[in-house]
Formats: C-alpha cells, structure tokens, sequence
C-alpha cells in the first residue's frame, strides 16, 4: 500500500500477531469454548478460544471468537463477528479497537504505536466487523473487503437494515457492552477503566460511542475520523471532474511535479525551509501557474488546462447548488509517495475507459483508486440501491452539488455521521476525554474537515481553553490517511489519554517520529512535536532542524492561520452553522 503504517498495514498488524496466531497447549485457565460459553453473555455465542503462548513483548493470552446477536433501534437482529484477547496478566483495563472503511473484518485501524503495545500493557481488546463480512474480488483483497458494499442490500431496491445500522452504530454499542460483560466475568472483577481506539472509520465509531453512547468509554483516540460520510460526494465531484476527458486526468506520475511546486510556494511560510509544510491551510498555491496551453496530457513538466481545473476542484470545498458548504476540499501538501493522492484520488494507472459506469473495470474494485472504490459502493448499494447505477450520473448538479441527490444521500447516510458539535456535549460534560489527531496531508478524509468541526465545538463552548479541558485536536504536518507520508508519523497516542484519563495529566505536545522512506530498517530521520490546537510546532530559529529539540508548542495560535488555500477548501467559513449539513441538525 506504499506506507508502513497506513490503516491497512495497521490491520495486518493484528492478522499475524492475534488473529493467526498459532496455538498452544492450554495453561491460560477457563481458556476454552465451554468455559467461556458458561459465563452466559446474553446473545454471545463462542466460537473458538486458542491459548497463544507468549511472544517477544507480548504476554500469554487467551484468542477467542465470537458472534454477537445485535437487536433493537428499529430494525432487525443482526450478527456481528468479534474477536478478544484476554492477557495474563491483566491490567484491569478494556480497549476496543475501531476498524477502517465500510467495516466487515476483523482487523483494526488503529494508531500503530497505540495496538502494538496494548497486550504488553496487559488489556484486553475486542474487534469488531460491525455486523457484516466485506468481500474484495479475491480472498487476498484486504482493502476490498473494506471498500465493499455489496452488504447493505439484500436485494436491488431491499436495503439490509440490520446489517446498515450496525454499520452505522449499534454493533459497536453492543459489543462494547458484551465485551465488558465478558471481560469482568473472566476474570471475576470489575473493569476499571474503558478506552476506545480507532483511525478512519475507527475514528467515526469512537465519535459515535461519544455522541450517542457516552458512558461506554472513559477515554477515546479517534484518528482522521469519518466524521460524515458527505466525504464521498466530494470524491464523486473530484472524479467527475478527472474522467470528463482524457485531458482532464492526472496521471500519478505528475503529482512530484506538483509537490515540488507546492514546496516551492508554500515551504517557507511556516518560518523555516524544511522540506515539510506545517499548516497547508496557509497556503497560496495556484494550479494555474503549472497550466501550459501546449502541455500533453502525459507531460510530467506542466498541467493541461482540464488538469489545472482537475487539481483546483481537489483543493475546493463541494457547495451545495444554495451555496453552502457540502465538504471542505483536500489539502495542497504532499499529493505523492505512494499513498496519497495518487493511492486515493488519481489511481496508478488510468481508467480504461472514460465513458463506462465503472471506468477501471472490475465493479468498483482495485484499480480504481481508493476514494471511487467507497464512493461508487456506497452510492449503489447504500443510496441509490441500485447494483447497476452509474454512480457520476448522481449528481446532476452545475456549480452546485445537486440538493435533491443531497437530500437523498443525508436521509441514507446520516444515521452514520458523527459530525453535529452539540451532541458531543454530555460526553465532554462528564469529564469524559477525547485525544483526536489528523494528518494535515490526509487524501482520504481532509483534516480541514475534523478542524471546522472542533472549531464549531469551541465556539458551542466558552472557547479553546474551555474545550481543551476534555478533547484536544493533534495536527500531524506532513502525514497521510492514519500514518505515512513525508511527516512525523509515529506517535504514542494510548500512553497519553492514559495519563490524562487516569492522572489528570492533559498532553500539550505528543512527541512524534519519521523514519526514512517509512521504513523502520533505515532509521529515523525526523522527530518533531504534535502541539495541541490551535498551537502549531514552531522552529526556535537554530539548530538541526529534523530534530524535535529545536522545536517548541508555544502559546501561539498559529494553526488557526488561514492562507488562499485554506479559504479555497473552506476553513475561515461558517456561514452554515458549523457544517451541520443544512443547519437544520443540532
């Protein structure tokens, strides 16, 4: 997938330490189907318990696998896959891990840092697949799996109502409570502390868990959240806009062209040329400086007219045809390297045709870039319905996205969405935390979008200071979609809402780490502080500037800058009352 720590490589994590992990001879005690089935959870049925002997930092602990009957909420029961890991010893604690996409695995996306050091810390984890299985085109096809939609029918036109709404929210809710329930009775004692942990649509859960259900958990890390599933209409704009014409689309191959210019524009403005842009948000880039009227569509020196147009509707926020905004646009910063914007938006290679319903072939699946796979799925099988809908054809819409196709996808999705400020309200007044970070060259889920919504937030409040007393915002320069990318994309996110949780001790700074090429083997080659926002990381003017000493969280509200960039995707807006898609929904 290009990075080492994206939220696929996170999943696979958990596949080869938990997952499949190979068996050994039982020592753990009540280690095994009919003990576990005994402790009689309502609605939990025990599919297999492993005793997996200890490994490296990892203690002995106890594999089991599970279903879990969800019901209620109006609609049907449903059945929802976990899998939870029982350490000797315990640390007395319970740490749900979130997953990533539409769901349907068991493998979590999840800070790198965090997962790895949760069983040597001793808790107990649970995942799970929300009440479905994703299927990609192969058995292989990890991120298929998590592309797929093809669950939320039963039919063409006969939505799966179980199955869409514990997507959304009840298989989280219920396995948390079953999964407590299972833990304290293991063990024979109380749970003392609950966190939540999760990237991408693990960050949507943990926001789900905060706003619906906030006595679930004490404490949650909720990376690049999914905040509102709108995202996907901005990728339907930015792929119509990429497939009008051969002309129209760029090539992956073009995009280090383009970060060279962006640096070139932008790198210095943070107060020190470094090769990484602090705040994108700040920035003045142009794509029509790259546009050459004689540029070949394949030249990798220069951007066709359709291309500068392309690459400025990424970089814009998605209006709806009444003005107001649908969803922020992507940030300028590091479209290259192997999962950014060429991974999510462009693809590697090009459509093959530019006229057919799925223009990379293979229904929806890998080649096609990551962004058409989910929106493609979720408009066929979750809006419209319809298997064989062409999805551009949605929105009918000029300037402005289409209000009817609008008002047809909030009706479906946002039983889903996480993103209306007020109602995270009684989990913050209940001193509850919640630790969010979000890498500002995300091309997946723009972290303009998570900033507008904190932002909403503290103004509902008395302010940042008010705010930041329970929930914190970490801006990670330079990072993709939950990990890689040119920043400092390793960090320990899980020891932090611990001391915060459990010693009052709030974190203003994360330290944070690169390695080269993000590749562990050839050693680090940046360390950097994540500041808390609205402060930004600001160089104290001497010394190696890759080295997080030289670095400092100031009193400052640099973050809160706002360049032509930034007002080009949204920010420094909120003529729609704070992005509550009409206003309408408080």
């Amino acid at each position: 997938m290009g990075s080492n720590h994206n939220w696929y490589a996170a999943g696979l994590v958990l596949t080869g330490l938990m997952i499949g992990a190979a068996p050994a001879n039982a020592a753990l005690p009540n280690c095994n189907p009919a003990a576990l089935a005994a402790l009689s959870v309502v609605n939990v049925t025990i599919v297999s318990a492993v005793d997996v002997p200890a490994s490296g930092a990892n203690p002995e602990f106890c594999q089991v696998l599970g279903t879990l009957r969800t019901t209620g909420f109006g609609a049907p029961d449903g059945s929802a896959r976990f899998a939870l890991t029982l350490p000797s010893p315990w640390n007395g604690k319970f740490l749900f891990l979130g997953v990533g996409g539409f769901a349907g695995t068991l493998n979590p996306v999840v800070n790198p840092i965090d997962f790895l050091q949760s069983l040597p810390k001793g808790y107990a984890t649970i995942v799970t697949d929300t009440g479905h299985v994703g299927q990609g085109l192969t058995p292989a096809d990890q991120v298929g799996a998590t592309t797929d939609a093809r669950w939320a029918l039963t039919a063409p036109g006969v939505p799966d109502e179980a199955k869409i709404v514990d997507y959304y929210f009840r298989a989280t809710h219920q396995v948390t409570q079953a999964g407590k329930l299972l833990v304290q009775s293991y063990y024979q004692a109380p749970i003392g502390r609950a966190y939540f942990d999760g990237c991408s649509n693990g960050g949507r859960m943990g926001y789900m868990e905060a706003t619906r259900f906030p006595e679930d958990f004490d404490g949650i890390v909720a990376g690049a959240p999914f905040l509102d599933i709108r995202v996907l209409l901005a990728a339907l704009r930015f792929q119509k806009t990429q497939l009008a014409s051969p002309n129209a689309h760029i090539p992956a191959n073009k995009l280090p062209m383009i970060d060279a210019a962006v640096r070139a524009s932008c790198d210095a403005a943070d107060g020190v040329t470094d090769g990484l842009i602090q705040n994108p948000g700040k920035c003045a880039f142009d794509p029509k400086t790259l546009v050459a009227s004689t540029c070949a569509a394949a030249d990798t020196t220069c951007l066709t007219p359709e291309q500068g147009n392309t690459l400025a509707t990424y970089f814009t926020a998605l209006r709806g045809e009444n003005g107001k905004l649908v969803y922020t646009g992507a940030a300028v910063s590091d479209l290259d390297e192997g999962d950014g914007a060429d991974l999510w938006g462009t693809g590697f290679v090009p459509p093959t045709s530019f006229t057919d319903p799925e223009p990379w072939g293979n229904q929806g699946f890998s080649p096609a870039p990551i962004s058409w796979q989910f929106m493609d799925h979720a408009i066929k099988y979750i809006v419209k319905r319809d298997p064989s809908f062409d999805a551009r054809s949605f929105d009918q819409g000029g300037v402005g996205f289409d209000e009817a196709a609008l008002n047809l996808f909030d009706r479906r999705t946002e039983a889903g969405d996480a993103d209306i400020p007020g109602r995270l309200e009684r989990f913050l007044a209940q001193n509850r935390k919640l630790l969010v970070y979000h890498g500002f060259s995300d091309p997946a889920l723009p972290a303009f979008r998570t900033i507008r919504h904190y932002e909403a937030l503290a103004q509902r409040m008395s302010g940042f200071d008010d705010l930041r007393k329970n929930m914190r915002l970490f801006l990670v320069p330079g990072m993709h979609h939950c990990g890689g990318g040119p920043g400092p994309n390793l960090f320990d996110t899980l020891t932090a809402l611990e001391k915060w949780v459990e010693g009052g001790l709030a974190p203003d700074a994360i330290a944070a780490t690169h390695f080269v090429n993000n590749n562990p083997a050839l050693g680090v080659d940046r360390t950097m502080p994540l500041c808390a926002f609205p402060e930004e990381a600001q160089y104290r003017g001497a010394g190696e500037v890759n080295s997080a000493a030289n670095w400092s969280c100031t009193a400052n509200a640099r973050a809160l800058e706002v360049g032509p960039n930034g007002r080009q995707a949204g920010l420094g807006d909120h003529d729609d009352h704070d992005d509550d898609h009409d206003g309408d929904r408080q």
